[in-house]
C-alpha cells in the first residue's frame, strides 16, 4: 500500500505544465493546446484535440473511443491500463500514454500524431504540430517593404527576430531569394533571412505574410544622435558646441541621406530620381511605323512596331476572361504603350482557343499543335511548337487536365483567378476543390482569388478519391517539350517564316490550316522575330474596297520586304486585328470589326 501511495506521489510531483504546443495549418488559424509533461513525455488535453479536429467521442466505463470522421480511424484510450491503441492494432499501441489529472484527460503526443497523421518540430521550448511543413513560397522586395509569404497561416512563435534579420521555424524556403537578402539554412526546418539595416524595419505578422516595413522614424532617431550639434574651435583652442540653426532641415537632410543609402543597397530597385525612372522610347527600345508597302502591285497599309524585349516588357493581357468588355475601353484602362490582338478565340463564347501562359502560369490549354510566341524568364523571344501535358495527383490518383478557364466540357477542368465569367458547372456533376499553394483549402464551389485554383473532377471518379478534406495535398505536374523557362506564351499560327524548318515543312504547315486562313485576303496580325532578336508586331489593314487585305503567300512576301526576319507567325486576324498605340487603335476598323477580344499582347515599361 505504501508503495502504491509513493508511486502516486511521484506521478503528481513529476507533472508540470508545458504550455508551448501549437498546431499550424494552411487553412485554419494556429491554436495552442493545453498540455502537461511527465518524465520527459508530453501529454495533450484530449478535449482540446476532440474540439479542434472535430472528432467523435464514444465513452464507456473504462475506455473512451475517439473517431476521426475523415477516415474513420479509431483511437482507443484505456483508463485502467493507461494505454492507447489505434484501430485495435497491437502494432500501433502506446503504453503509459493516458493520464487523468484534475478530472482532465491527457494523451501522449506521439499517439496523437500517429492517430491524426501529424508531424512535429520542437525548438526553444516550442513544439509545432502540422500535416505538412510550412514553406516560404514568395518574397516581394521593394525599397520600403519586404513581404515573405508562407504556405501556412503563421503563428507568431514561428518567427524569431535577431539583430541582423529573423528566423522562421519550422519552414523551408522554396522561392528565389533576392540578391540583397542573405539566406541561411540552419537545419532541415529552420531558415534565416539576413536583412541589411534590419533594425530600421518594423515586423508585422498578418495571416500568411511576414511584412517588413521601413520605419523612417527609426532612421530619423539614428540621425538625431549623430547630428544634434556640430563642434567648432574658438581662438583660444577650446571646443564649443553650436546648436544647429535649422535642426528640422538638417534632420530631414540626414533622413533622406540614410534612405538613399538603403536604396543604393537594393540593386533591383530603380533610383528614386524621377528622371532616371523615365524610359526613353527611341529606336533602340520601340519603333513604330505606319507604312504603305507594294504587294504584287497593290499598295497595302501596314502598321509595324519593333520592340526590344530586353528593355520593355511584353505580356499576355486578358480582357476580363469569360466576360470581355469593349476592346478599346479595356486597353485604355490597362494603358499599354502598344498592343495587338492575341490568338484565336471562339466567337460564340468569346473564350480563347489555344495555349496561353501568363507570368509563368498556365491559363489556357489545348490539344492543337500550333506555333506559339514565347517570352522566356530572361526576356528572350521564341516561336516554337509547344506540346504540353498537365497532370495532377489527388490522393496519389493521376488526372489529366483538358480544359482551363473555359466553359468547354471536360472530365477534369481548372479555373484560375483570371477567369471573370460565371462558372456554370454544377456540384451535382463535379467535385469542386479550391486549391492554394498545392493544398485543398475548401471542398466545394468557390471562385478562386489571387493564386488559388479551382479544380473540377467529374463525380464518376469520386470512388477513386474518397474522403477528400481541407489540407490534402494536390500535386501539379506539367510536362512541356520545350526546354524553355516560359514566362509569357500565346498560341496562334500558321508559321510564315522560320529558321527551324525546311521549306517542305513550311508547305506542310500551310496545308494544316483551313482555306480561309491561307487563301482569303483579310486583315492580318503577325508577330515576328528578327535576326537581332527584336520582336515585331505587324498589323495589315483590310476590309476596304481598295484593299481587302492579304493572304498567306502575300504575308510571306511582306516579311521579305520588311527584311531581316528569322521567325514569324500569324495570330488571329480578320475582324479581330487590332494595332493599339499611344492610346488609340490605328488600323482601319470596318463595320464587321469585333469589339470584344479576349486576349492581347501588350508592351509596357519595365517596373
Amino acid at each position: 500500500m505504501y508503495k502504491k501511495i509513493f508511486l502516486i506521489l511521484i506521478i503528481v510531483f513529476s507533472i508540470t505544465i508545458f504550455s508551448n504546443i501549437y498546431y499550424i495549418d494552411i487553412t485554419r488559424d494556429s491554436t495552442e493546446f493545453e498540455n502537461i509533461i511527465l518524465s520527459d513525455k508530453i501529454f495533450i488535453n484530449t478535449k482540446a484535440i476532440v474540439d479542434f479536429f472535430k472528432l467523435q467521442q464514444f465513452p464507456s466505463k473504462n475506455i473512451i473511443y475517439l473517431s476521426n470522421p475523415k477516415n474513420n480511424d479509431i483511437l482507443e484510450l484505456d483508463l485502467i491500463k493507461g494505454s492507447a491503441r489505434i484501430n485495435f492494432n497491437i502494432n500501433r499501441s502506446y503504453s503509459s500514454s493516458v493520464i487523468l489529472k484534475d478530472e482532465k484527460l491527457y494523451v501522449w503526443i506521439d499517439a496523437v500524431k500517429d492517430f491524426l497523421n501529424l508531424k512535429s518540430f520542437g525548438w526553444e521550448n516550442n513544439i509545432f504540430l502540422y500535416k505538412s511543413l510550412p514553406r516560404v513560397i514568395k518574397i516581394e522586395y521593394s525599397f520600403d517593404k519586404i513581404i515573405f509569404t508562407l504556405s501556412h497561416l503563421i503563428n507568431e512563435k514561428m518567427i524569431k527576430s535577431e539583430k541582423d534579420g529573423f528566423i522562421v521555424f519550422p519552414a523551408v524556403n522554396e522561392y528565389p531569394v533576392p540578391n540583397d537578402i542573405d539566406f541561411k539554412i540552419i537545419s532541415d526546418s529552420i531558415v534565416k533571412y539576413i536583412i541589411k539595416d534590419f533594425e530600421s524595419y518594423n515586423i508585422l505578422i498578418s495571416k500568411r505574410n511576414i511584412i517588413l516595413n521601413l520605419d523612417k522614424t527609426k532612421i530619423q532617431k539614428k540621425s538625431e544622435k549623430n547630428n544634434n550639434s556640430e563642434t567648432t574651435t574658438t581662438d583660444s583652442g577650446k571646443e564649443i558646441k553650436n546648436e544647429i540653426s535649422n535642426p528640422s532641415t538638417s534632420l530631414e537632410s540626414n533622413l533622406e541621406k540614410k534612405l538613399n543609402e538603403i536604396k543604393k543597397q537594393n540593386k533591383n530597385i530603380k533610383n528614386d530620381n524621377v528622371e532616371n525612372e523615365k524610359i526613353k522610347l527611341d529606336t533602340e527600345l520601340l519603333k513604330v511605323e505606319n507604312k504603305m508597302i507594294d504587294i504584287n502591285g497593290r499598295i497595302i497599309p501596314v502598321h509595324i512596331a519593333r520592340i526590344n524585349p530586353k528593355e520593355l516588357e511584353i505580356k499576355v493581357l486578358f480582357n476580363n476572361l469569360g466576360s470581355p468588355e469593349d476592346a478599346e475601353t479595356f486597353l485604355n484602362n490597362v494603358n499599354p504603350l502598344l498592343a495587338i490582338n492575341g490568338g484565336y478565340f471562339d466567337v460564340s463564347t468569346l473564350e480563347p482557343i489555344g495555349k496561353i501562359i501568363t507570368d509563368g502560369k498556365i491559363q489556357h490549354i489545348s490539344s492543337y499543335l500550333r506555333p506559339c510566341f514565347i517570352i522566356d524568364r530572361y526576356n528572350n523571344p521564341y516561336i516554337k511548337d509547344v506540346v504540353m501535358e498537365y497532370k495532377i495527383y489527388v490522393k496519389d490518383v493521376p488526372f489529366w487536365i483538358k480544359a482551363i478557364n473555359t466553359a468547354w466540357k471536360g472530365d477534369v477542368k481548372l479555373y484560375t483567378s483570371e477567369y471573370k465569367g460565371r462558372i456554370k458547372e454544377s456540384e451535382d456533376d463535379y467535385i469542386f476543390l479550391l486549391i492554394e499553394n498545392s493544398y485543398i483549402v475548401k471542398v466545394g464551389k468557390e471562385k478562386p482569388i489571387n493564386d488559388q485554383r479551382l479544380l473540377l473532377i467529374d463525380r464518376k471518379y469520386s470512388k477513386y478519391i474518397p474522403d477528400l478534406s481541407e489540407g490534402d495535398e494536390v500535386v501539379f505536374n506539367i510536362d512541356i517539350n520545350q526546354k524553355i523557362s516560359i514566362k509569357e506564351m500565346v498560341e496562334g499560327g500558321p508559321l510564315i517564316v522560320t529558321d527551324d524548318l525546311m521549306q517542305e515543312a513550311l508547305k506542310e504547315e500551310k496545308l494544316a490550316y483551313s482555306s480561309s486562313i491561307i487563301n482569303r485576303k483579310t486583315p492580318r496580325t503577325i508577330v515576328a522575330i528578327d535576326n537581332n532578336n527584336m520582336v515585331l508586331f505587324i498589323v495589315v489593314d483590310g476590309y476596304m474596297e481598295s484593299n481587302p487585305g492579304i493572304n498567306y503567300d502575300e504575308a510571306q512576301l511582306l516579311l521579305e520586304k520588311i527584311g531581316n526576319i528569322k521567325q514569324a507567325m500569324m495570330l488571329d486576324g480578320g475582324s479581330s486585328s487590332i494595332f493599339y498605340y499611344n492610346g488609340k487603335i490605328l488600323n482601319y476598323r470596318s463595320e464587321n470589326w469585333r469589339n470584344k477580344i479576349p486576349a492581347f499582347l501588350g508592351v509596357f515599361k519595365k517596373k
